[in-house]
């Protein structure tokens, strides 16, 4: 405090005597303020941040929060005494920080990371540590990430979330977890390692597979949308990043057939775009197939049973059908191939399967 008074006194242009008479203080009572040798009177503090033009949060020193860099350097103290095996001295300094700074949620979130590190290291050096100390490190643990989900925070929220799921799963506290994930489905977060676990933890094998499977099908799913996106000429103008874009969605098509393999008429825009129109032809040529065969179901080694599409719903409906035909007869960028047999001859097959005798179902792929 007596450094913080002497900068705000001097920056207001004022001498420790003139300080002392608007206090109503002796000089040599402001210098013991200021070398440290004494603290101002309680009653005070207020009369003196008012003469010095600041609030008592100020005058103390007081911060709600840590700075990343004062954060970093405390909890790197804390680590390396814990890694000396000096865990009484880390917690208590990691104590001290989270009774000195109550509402930094930042400080939270790295408590929590240090309490782990507790228990990687016993005392003076010994691995292990009492079970005792374990037990509390645990319940601080917990009332840490309760308190990080209730700030709502978030850019911590799903990490304080999962940490709580997991150590109530790693207490046996099956119901107390699974009450979480549900409370939260609606979460922009993934949460299917956890559920796997909380089904593993009561033998629920075909649970945990099938949570598995429908998430590794959306992440497919979601992989080939984006790079869809990134074919666009505004997004990928070069021609070997579009070109090498357009190679990786045939691999992940043909490894896992998710999407109805539908990627082969943006492939074949991009190579139009680049000149290449034998290999434009022969995507389209594989589009038109499609048009009158059934697709190949989602990759069954990896996605079934979870992933399991009925026969007739593994066609292409009539509209997109259309829609297909309608962009070759019309976009520019087919223009190039409109006086080509080959060309005719896919337009034919497409429009065959539009034929009305020939009766389609819509497209989709069903998780059951």
């Amino acid at each position: 405090m007596g450094a913080k008074i002497t900068a705000l006194r001097k920056a207001r242009g004022m001498t420790q005597e003139q300080l002392a008479a608007a206090l109503g203080v002796s000089g040599p009572a402001v210098s013991k303020w200021e070398t440290g040798s004494s603290c101002p009177d309680i009653m005070l503090l207020c009369p003196l941040a008012r003469v010095l033009g600041t609030n008592v949060d100020t005058l103390l020193s007081f911060e709600e929060e840590l700075s990343q860099e004062d954060l970093e350097n405390y909890m790197g103290e804390i680590i390396e005494l814990a890694r000396e095996g000096k865990i009484s001295r880390a917690e208590e300094r990691l104590n001290g920080l989270l009774h000195r700074y109550p509402t930094d949620i930042p400080l939270k979130f790295s408590a929590i990371a240090a309490l782990s590190l507790f228990n990687m290291n016993g005392e003076d050096g010994q691995q292990g540590t009492a079970g005792g100390d374990t037990d509390r490190w645990t319940r601080q643990k917990k009332d840490l990430a309760q308190a990080l989900c209730r700030s709502g925070d978030p850019a911590y929220y799903f990490h304080a979330l999962s940490i709580l799921v997991s150590l109530h799963l790693e207490e046996g506290e099956l119901e107390e977890a699974e009450k979480l994930l549900k409370e939260n489905q609606t979460n922009t977060g993934d949460f299917t390692a956890l559920w796997v676990r909380l089904y593993l933890k009561r033998g629920q094998r075909d649970q945990a597979l099938r949570a598995l499977q429908r998430q590794a099908y959306k992440l497919v799913y979601d992989l080939r949308t984006c790079l869809m996106g990134l074919l666009g000429e505004e997004i990928s103008p070069e021609q070997d990043r579009a070109l090498e874009i357009c190679r990786i969605l045939e691999q992940i098509d043909s490894l896992f057939s998710v999407g109805g393999n539908m990627g082969a008429g943006l492939a074949a825009e991009v190579y139009l775009r680049v000149g290449e129109q034998e290999k434009a032809l022969v995507c389209l040529e594989r589009l038109a197939d499609r048009m009158t065969e059934r697709m190949d179901p989602p990759n069954p080694l990896v996605f079934a049973p979870s992933i399991a599409p009925e026969p007739e719903k593994l066609v292409i409906n009539r509209e997109i059908r259309l829609a297909i035909l309608q962009g070759l007869e019309k976009d520019a960028c087919f223009e190039p191939l409109r006086g080509r047999e080959r060309f005719q001859v896919l337009l034919r097959k497409v429009a065959e399967s539009l034929e009305p005798e020939k009766k389609a179902c819509s497209f989709g792929i069903e998780v059951v």
